[in-house]
């Protein structure tokens, strides 16, 4: 027991704490309310949480927490559909107002946040703010991502159709398998194949080799991100910290960065560059061309091979684990696909044709749709500046420079347009009405808006279906153990990764009487 001298001293420290407690929160308290009255006055009538008005702070944390998305979404929920979110910052969950933020009209500038997305001293489509820049450089690549170069070259088809077949024997074993990695490594070896040509393509779904773990890393590091763009000097320090524990733990993306340029340079050297229909060669003739006042180098080629790789497999390796884990949650959708695939005719593979998969199976097309609705594969950082003037959205004038975003994720759950939003439920994308289907697929924008819309959707909807159709035709997933609804939690990454970074299901062969039922 401690004497009555300790006890009396135990105390008068407890109270001097609990004091110096009170005076720090209120001074806090004060500062934020000054900063809150002489503050940025034009943006106070805008709603949100006065916290969020003074400092950047909150958000920050939230990024860092990896729970952005999540808390801006209850925030619309809240107040409305415009909210204030940093003392200069902006969401919007509106339909019409997105349309004009990334729409061509306007032109609205990308933010300052895309200075981190440059690659070798270059700035890719991806990471140029102006307008105009990016409407330039996007139509160097546009024709060679459109759908009517995709589906009509069958050497594409048939390669992403021989990587599914690769997948499949991964899975035919019957024991558990992380879909993530495995569907990480499928689209890293479809990408490549298209960027870099056949002869310099990736076989990492059935072959051991360093890409996997550069893939591996890269997704640890989803993490550490929001920490490298709100608070650089930790990022630094915890960096240096965790690669005396572990030197690999941080040295993913530089990894990644030396590896592509290594691939690049071997396939813009290869003799047989002018054979290949690659992306390689193709920025490579529009360099020779000269036509381009010199703005396509061969850092910009490599910068843009960069960016193309990273942003492919990460949207396809997301969107096709949650729908993977989707029709394990929904068996009854599994064998409604099942059963659409089973009509259609088989090439000597025993494959079905993509064409055929594409308009005749609206069981995946419903599914795919409503994985694309709840699970949108992006950070949600679509971050644009308002120009001169300011403009009214929603209802609500934005003064210029404010950097606004729209909430993908918002409009996705809107409850006015999709019922229960909550819920996986693709029969509303077949029952609805004609009416009804327009406003569904008005608000769906996974892909984003606009001008400045994912180029590579033609060929992530090749890969996802092809995919589902090989696994899905012969083959039922079932849950495990080692995956729960707390590991496939969204996070509010740069590539919206599943909290676990793992979905393990097992796959098993189904009797042909089942699949004919």
């Amino acid at each position: 027991m401690r004497s009555p001298s300790e006890q009396t001293l135990f105390y008068t420290l407890t109270i001097q704490a609990l004091f110096f407690t009170l005076a720090v929160v209120f001074i806090v308290l004060i500062y934020a309310w000054l900063v809150y009255l002489l503050g940025n006055s034009s943006l106070r009538h805008v709603p949100g949480p006065w916290y969020f008005k003074v400092s950047n702070i909150p958000l920050s944390i939230y990024e860092i927490l990896c729970r952005r998305n999540d808390m801006i979404l209850d925030m619309h929920k809240k107040y409305g559909p415009v909210v204030q979110i940093a003392p200069n910052e902006v969401s919007v969950a509106d339909l019409e107002a997105t349309k004009q933020i990334y729409g061509t009209k306007e032109r609205w500038a990308k933010s300052d946040y895309f200075d981190h997305f440059m690659g070798y001293g270059r700035r890719s489509i991806f990471a140029t703010k102006p307008y105009e820049g990016h409407r330039i450089k996007r139509k160097y690549t546009s024709s060679f991502y459109q759908a009517k170069t995709i589906y009509k070259l069958p050497e594409i088809e048939e390669h992403v159709n021989s990587r599914s077949l690769a997948v499949l024997d991964q899975v035919r074993h019957g024991g558990d398998v992380d879909v993530f990695s495995l569907t990480s490594r499928y689209a890293l070896d479809n990408i490549t194949f298209l960027v870099f040509g056949p002869n310099h393509g990736t076989y990492s779904v059935d072959q051991t080799c360093t890409e996997r773990s550069i893939l591996e890393g890269l997704k640890h590091q989803q993490f550490i991100g929001p920490l490298r763009y709100r608070c650089l000097w930790m990022y630094n320090h915890a960096s240096d910290l965790l690669q005396t524990l572990s030197w690999r733990y941080l040295s993913a993306d530089d990894e990644f960065s030396a590896w592509c340029q290594k691939k690049f340079f071997a396939a813009l050297k290869d003799a047989q560059l002018n054979e290949s229909r690659s992306l390689v060669r193709h920025l490579w003739e529009l360099k020779e061309d000269g036509a381009h006042d010199g703005s396509i180098d061969v850092p910009y080629m490599a910068a843009e091979i960069l960016d193309n790789i990273d942003a492919a497999e990460a949207t396809i390796a997301v969107t096709a684990t949650y729908l993977i884990w989707k029709l394990t949650e929904a068996p009854e959708w599994q064998r409604k696909i099942r059963l659409e695939l089973s009509a259609l005719p088989k090439q000597d593979d025993g494959c079905p044709l993509f064409a055929d998969i594409d308009t005749r199976v609206p069981s995946l097309e419903a599914c795919l749709r409503e994985v694309y609705r709840m699970h949108p594969s992006s950070s949600g950082k679509n971050e644009r500046v308002v120009p001169l003037g300011g403009r009214t959205l929603a209802g609500v004038f934005v003064p210029e420079h404010t950097v606004v975003t729209s909430s993908v994720l918002a409009l996705h759950y809107d409850g006015e347009v999709y019922s229960e939003p909550d819920r996986f439920l693709p029969r509303r994308w077949i029952d609805s009405s004609e009416e009804e289907r327009k406003a569904l697929d008005a608000q769906l924008i996974p892909f984003g808006y606009g001008g400045r819309v994912c180029l590579g959707k033609a060929l992530a909807t090749m890969e996802l279906k092809l995919l589902i159709a090989g696994l899905y035709l012969e083959y039922e997933s079932m849950a495990t153990s080692a995956t729960s609804a707390e590991f496939m939690k969204q996070c509010s990454t740069h590539d919206a990764v599943p909290r676990g970074l793992k979905c393990v299901v097992t796959f098993r062969r189904v009797k042909d009487n089942a699949m004919l039922e």
